[in-house]
C-alpha cells in the first residue's frame, strides 16, 4: 500500500505543496500537467540521471505535451557557476520558452540550485517544479526556494529566494543512490533534530540502522519530519530575516571546509557534519550547553558514518573563509549554537580564542596526520 504525505509550504500568501509518495515519479507529468498547464517543459538533468530517470520522465511528459525538452548537465559542485547558468538560458531561449512555460529540475542539489536560478531570472520568473533525486535534496535543497550558483569561490555567493510551484518526492529513487551520498543526506535530517525536534531526534538514535537500510516505513518518516521542520521555519521567515537562519547550523564551517577543498574529497553533508561539531564544541566552550548535549550528537553522526578522515586543514583560512560567508555581519561570522537537543541561537561577535579552540577540536578529531 502506498503511502502519500502532502506538506504545504505558506510563503507570501500562496500555498506550495510538497508531496511525498513511494512511485511518485511515474505519475509526476500527470501533476504537472493538472496543476500548472504549461505550454512547453524542460527538465534540467545531469548526464548520469538522464540515463536513469530523465529518459522516462521525458516520455511520459511527451504524452501530455509535444513540447516537452531535455538538457543535460555535469554533475557535481564545481559545476555550478556561471558558465552552467548560462548554459540553461541559452536552451530556454533556444525552446522559446516563455512565462507560461515550465522548468522541472530532476536531480540534486546542484540541478536544483542552477534551475530555480535559471527560472527566476529568466524573463523575471517562469514557473518551475523541483523532482529532487537525493536524500539531501528532498530534505533540504529543494525545499524553501533558495536557488544560486557559486562564485568567487564561496558557495551560493550569486542567487535568488524563489518558490518552486511544487516539489515532488518520491523516496524509492533513492535505492539507487550510491552509499556515501545517501549518508550525506543524513547530515542535514539529523540537523533538524538538533534545532528544532527533541523527539525527532530521538527517533534518530533509535532508527539510524533502519535508516542506512533504507528501510522504507523509517525512511519515509525521516522525509516526511524534515522537510515539515524546514516549512514551518521557512513559512515564518522566507527570506532569512530571523529564525531561518537555524537552518544554517553547521554550516558556517561546513561550508568553509567544502571551499577550503575546493568541494573536492568532501561531500557536503560530511562537511557539515564536522560543521555541527564545531558548533556544538563552540557552545559547550561558551558554556551554553552541556557535555551530553555535545555527545549526543557526535555520537549519532558517527554512527551514520559521516566522520570520514579529511586531509589536515589550516586553521587560519578556514575561519578566514568562515569571514566571507553570506550570513556574516560586519566582516565576523555568526554562529547558530545549541542550547540543548532541540533549542539553539544566534551567536554574534564571539572570540577568536573560543572559535580556534573549537576548530583546533574539529582539525585534531577530523584531520588525517601529515
Amino acid at each position: 500500500m502506498k503511502v502519500k504525505k502532502t506538506i504545504f509550504l505558506s510563503t507570501s500568501g500562496t500555498k506550495h505543496p510538497i508531496l511525498i509518495e513511494n512511485g511518485l515519479i511515474q505519475s509526476l507529468p500527470e501533476w504537472v500537467y493538472r496543476e500548472l498547464k504549461p505550454s512547453k517543459v524542460m527538465i534540467l538533468t545531469n548526464k548520469k540521471l538522464e540515463k536513469t530517470y530523465g529518459k522516462k520522465v521525458l516520455s511520459n511528459l511527451k504524452k501530455y505535451n509535444k513540447a516537452t525538452f531535455l538538457y543535460s548537465i555535469k554533475d557535481g559542485e564545481r559545476f555550478k557557476n556561471k558558465k552552467t547558468l548560462f548554459d540553461i538560458l541559452s536552451q530556454l531561449r533556444k525552446f522559446k520558452f516563455q512565462r507560461d512555460s515550465c522548468l522541472l529540475t530532476l536531480g540534486g542539489g546542484v540541478v536544483g540550485d542552477l534551475g530555480g536560478f535559471a527560472a527566476a531570472v529568466y524573463m523575471r520568473g517562469i514557473s518551475f517544479v523541483q523532482v529532487p533525486t537525493t536524500l539531501l535534496s528532498q530534505v533540504d535543497a529543494s525545499v524553501g526556494g533558495k536557488t544560486a550558483i557559486d562564485f568567487g569561490g564561496i558557495k551560493n555567493l550569486i542567487g535568488a529566494f524563489y518558490q518552486p510551484k511544487g516539489v515532488l518526492i518520491d523516496p524509492e529513487v533513492l535505492s539507487t543512490l550510491d552509499e556515501r551520498n545517501f549518508r550525506t543526506g543524513l547530515s542535514e535530517v539529523i540537523k533538524y533534530g538538533i534545532i528544532y525536534d527533541p523527539r525527532f531526534f530521538k527517533f534518530l538514535e533509535n532508527n539510524i540502522l533502519l535508516l542506512l537500510r533504507r528501510e522504507p516505513k523509517a525512511l519515509l518518516q525521516a522525509i516526511y519530519r524534515s522537510c515539515q521542520i524546514k516549512s514551518l521555519i521557512v513559512s515564518k521567515d522566507e527570506k532569512e530575516n530571523g529564525i531561518r537562519a537555524w537552518l544554517n547550523y553547521g554550516h558556517t564551517l561546513g561550508h568553509a571546509l567544502e571551499a577550503y577543498y575546493h568541494f573536492e574529497g568532501i561531500t557536503h553533508g560530511e562537511a557539515i557534519a564536522y560543521g555541527m561539531r564545531f558548533a556544538s564544541l563552540l557552545a559547550l566552550e561558551l558554556g551554553l550547553c552541556d557535555q551530553s548535549c555535545v555527545d549526543r550528537q557526535w555520537n549519532l553522526i558517527t554512527k551514520a558514518g559521516l566522520n570520514s578522515k579529511l586531509k589536515k586543514f589550516d586553521i587560519k583560512t578556514v575561519h578566514e573563509k568562515m569571514t566571507f560567508d553570506k550570513k556574516a555581519k560586519k566582516g565576523k561570522a555568526q554562529f547558530i549554537l545549541t542550547r540543548k537537543i532541540g533549542l539553539v541561537s544566534i551567536q554574534k561577535n564571539l572570540s577568536s580564542s573560543a572559535i580556534y579552540s573549537a576548530l583546533r577540536q574539529v582539525q585534531a578529531e577530523a584531520c588525517e596526520p601529515r
